[in-house]
């Protein structure tokens, strides 16, 4: 993963699995979060996962339970 870009740590559910080459769909308190296109991912546990778009580096945590998925 590239550290030289901004890291956002959120909380929400996933709309679709996460998929390298395609954007993520995040459901947040706030709204839906459309990132751009995923490069790279990682699952740390039943509840989190870290992933890189190409402008962001991700640590997602799970809310309602919900188990990552990822592809």
């Amino acid at each position: 993963m590239d550290h030289t870009k901004k890291m956002l740590e959120i909380t929400g559910s996933l709309i679709y699995p996460i998929t390298v080459g395609e954007s993520a769909f995040i459901h947040e308190a706030e709204g839906i979060r459309r990132t751009s296109t995923v490069l790279s991912m990682e699952k740390m546990s039943q509840s989190e996962i870290r992933f890189e778009t190409r402008n962001t580096r991700y640590l997602l945590h799970m809310s309602s339970g919900m188990e990552v998925s990822a592809v």
